[in-house]
């Protein structure tokens, strides 16, 4: 059995894809766009439903929102990289001793 693109991006995706399959889903169900499964008919959801969905929306928006969108290096991490000539883990994997110091 093949998942669909949505269950796919939710079980497969990281948190970002996640949320934009959330976002898309919601989107599609407040539209209207989707059909009953049983008449073929556009399936329209109640007030209350639709304002359930929004308030889901909005804060699937908002999670979305506060992901960054690259991976940010801090300037210690940069500093540390640079220290040690490679990744910035690499002094963390060194229990973070620094030379001269006797630590």
């Amino acid at each position: 059995m093949s998942e669909t693109p949505f269950t796919e991006a939710i079980s497969d995706g990281d948190k970002r894809t996640q949320l934009e399959a959330i976002r898309d889903r919601l989107a599609t169900e407040m539209a209207g766009d989707d059909e009953c499964c049983e008449c073929g008919k556009p399936r329209r959801s109640s007030g209350s439903e639709t304002a359930a969905l929004t308030l889901r929306l909005v804060k699937v928006l908002e999670l979305l929102e506060s992901i960054p969108e690259t991976t940010a290096v801090s300037r210690v991490d940069e500093l540390m990289a640079r220290r040690t000539g490679g990744a910035p883990s690499a002094a963390r994997r060194q229990g973070g001793r620094r030379r001269g110091t006797g630590a």
